[in-house]
């Protein structure tokens, strides 16, 4: 699992003269359930020619010893549980940095300065931290979501009021019976309502579902408070007994059409200020000027970008083209820096939000746009 915490630290790491070994791998079964990961890695090392003379156990290159530092850990430390890995080795020195992922991530191998941290903040962008509220009238649970699990679950003990043996008998008649247990619901949703409060300001989801029969959640609702009903994104009908597996299960294709929503507002919200000319950037070489000077609100990037630029290496300023002179200050620009890592580095660093979206979708504006904070 990734914390933002976690994704923080590896973005503000500060450099030491030593180049990092960044590694994505899936590690999710194929049909055969076996997983491929080694395969990928055989090929990537292959593709460094410094390697051919490593010798294992006894290596004369860096990147050789944390390839294998690398592979002693996937053996001996990987949960099996997890499909997915992001792995950060320092050539030449003892940090490492390991991340389990419970979703699978595409494989990928890099060496810079810092560590490629992308695809992570792809993820933590991505996937909304969901509260799911299970209830009846005797029973409340709550359920914290992420990344396809479950973080957090938790249930309310009720005490119901004691049934009569005899309904029929003593003067309790069974209308008298039914107002007991009706009293009886408000009570526990009142109680329900404050215990769904507690969970909301300890865990801080970003929405909440609420899951019961129609009538149950519909009359739980005028229990909560407005601000607890603003985050309500989703309703639905399920059993109370319901496992977390079972509540993730039924939740993803809802969460999924909620997360295409989102992209597709921010999609357009930006072509619309960009026909107005108002407060949005398009195409690499705008939107990188804007949020070098710190003014991009939302980064809106295509997934699977590949674009390199140029660095000054008097100024240290980017460029969306490589070779000649800086434009600012006449220094000579260096070549090989990858554009979209450099942008969304920047923009976490600025606390600007990242979308990621669909290329086809921003293929008209050079697949890469900011809205801007002024």
């Amino acid at each position: 699992m990734i914390s933002r915490e976690q994704l923080q630290n590896l973005i503000e790491r500060r450099t030491n003269g030593n180049r990092i070994l960044s590694v994505y791998l899936d590690m999710s079964v194929n049909a055969e359930n076996k997983r491929t990961y080694d395969i990928f890695l055989s090929k990537r090392k292959s593709d460094f020619p410094q390697l051919d003379s490593d010798r294992a156990g006894h290596h004369r290159e860096a990147l050789g010893e944390a390839f294998a530092r690398l592979e002693t850990w996937l053996d001996e430390e990987f949960d099996q549980s997890n499909r997915g890995v992001a792995a950060f080795l320092e050539l030449g020195g003892d940090w490492t940095e390991t991340i389990q992922l419970p979703l699978p991530v595409e494989n990928r191998v890099a060496v810079d300065e810092r560590p490629v941290v992308t695809p992570l903040v792809e993820l933590v962008e991505r996937y909304h931290h969901h509260g799911v509220i299970l209830v009846d009238r005797e029973h409340l649970r709550m359920l914290s979501l992420y990344m396809d699990q479950t973080v957090y679950e938790a249930e309310v003990e009720t005490q119901p009021y004691p049934t009569p043996h005899d309904v029929k008998r003593g003067g309790f008649s069974a209308k008298d019976f039914q107002k007991r247990k009706e009293e009886e619901a408000r009570h526990f949703f009142r109680e329900f309502a404050a215990e769904v409060e507690r969970f909301d300001r300890l865990h801080r989801p970003d929405d909440l579902t609420l899951l019961g029969t129609h009538e149950n959640v519909r009359k739980f609702e005028e229990f909560l408070s407005e601000s607890i009903r603003k985050k309500v994104v989703h309703i639905d009908r399920a059993e109370i007994d319901a496992t977390p597996t079972e509540v993730r299960q039924k939740l993803a294709p809802a969460f999924e059409r909620q997360l295409e929503r989102e992209e597709a507002e921010a999609v357009n919200l930006l072509r619309e200020r960009i026909g107005q000319s108002h407060k949005a950037v398009a195409g690499f070489a705008e939107t990188l000027e804007q949020l070098q000077e710190g003014k991009v609100e939302t980064l809106i990037i295509a997934r699977d970008n590949q674009v390199s630029g140029g660095r000054c290496g008097t100024c240290n300023f980017l460029l969306a083209r490589t070779g000649g002179d800086c434009p600012y200050c006449g220094g000579e620009v260096s070549d090989g820096i990858d554009l979209v890592e450099e942008m969304v580095r920047m923009a976490e660093e600025q606390d600007a939000r990242v979308g990621f979206v669909a290329a086809s979708t921003l293929q008209d504006v050079g697949g890469v746009g900011g809205l801007l904070r002024f």
